[in-house]
């Protein structure tokens, strides 16, 4: 089965796509409503990824439902009274369900860039802690959850290394930790949860407590 994890509370799925994008059309309904958009996606990768992410919800919920689009790009679902976030990367598709506001995923496959970008999403408070035996991995645990964090608060003109912050956690495959963002008034803390494969860094938002 493509569909690799299905996880709950909040509920969540990893899709890898396998399928070529016609295959991935198949598996939805609804298909006459998907084409006209889908001729606008010029790229298989990108058809392949709006689709996955269709057929993961219907895996999810056990329906196929609509996906509308707020002006900034965020997702939402019009007929149903569930927040959902979406993530690609690199051929896998992740979908996040929940009951709360400021939903949040996001999925990043393993790479050594994160390195040569990392003055852009780290401050130094935040550099300090990074475990040198697991740099790569940990790093990318940040970025997945500025990243996440960034989708939840659903701001503008957000700079990652002063209105996003990861508090201090040590490092490991698997665990919570807490995110804060400065940008609102607010300063809204939040917990998120996270995974480390040997393929991804997956972040994810926890349900309020």
């Amino acid at each position: 089965m493509p569909l690799l994890q299905k996880y709950s509370n909040p509920l969540r799925g990893i899709w890898l796509m396998s399928e070529s994008s016609d295959e991935l059309l198949s598996m939805l309904d609804n298909v006459i409503d998907y084409q006209p958009f889908l001729h606008t996606i010029k790229t298989e990768h990108r058809r392949k990824e709006w689709l996955a992410s269709r057929v993961l919800l219907k895996e999810l919920l056990g329906q196929e439902v609509r996906v509308e689009y707020y002006p900034d790009g965020a997702p939402f679902l019009p007929d149903i009274p569930l927040h959902i976030s979406i993530s690609h990367t690199n051929n896998y598709a992740v979908v996040l369900l929940q009951e709360s506001p400021a939903a949040g995923i996001d999925i990043e496959y393993k790479s050594d860039r994160v390195r040569k970008i990392r003055s852009r999403f780290m401050n130094p408070e935040e550099e300090i802690n990074i475990d040198t035996a697991h740099e790569t991995n940990h790093l990318l645990i940040y970025w997945c959850a500025k990243e996440t964090l960034f989708k939840m608060i659903g701001q503008d003109n957000v700079d990652f290394c002063q209105h996003l912050h990861v508090k201090p956690f040590p490092y490991s495959e698997s665990g919570v930790f807490t995110v804060q963002e400065t940008r609102t008034q607010e300063r809204t803390s939040f917990q998120l949860g996270y995974l480390v494969t040997p393929d991804f860094i997956l972040t994810w938002s926890l349900p309020a407590q």
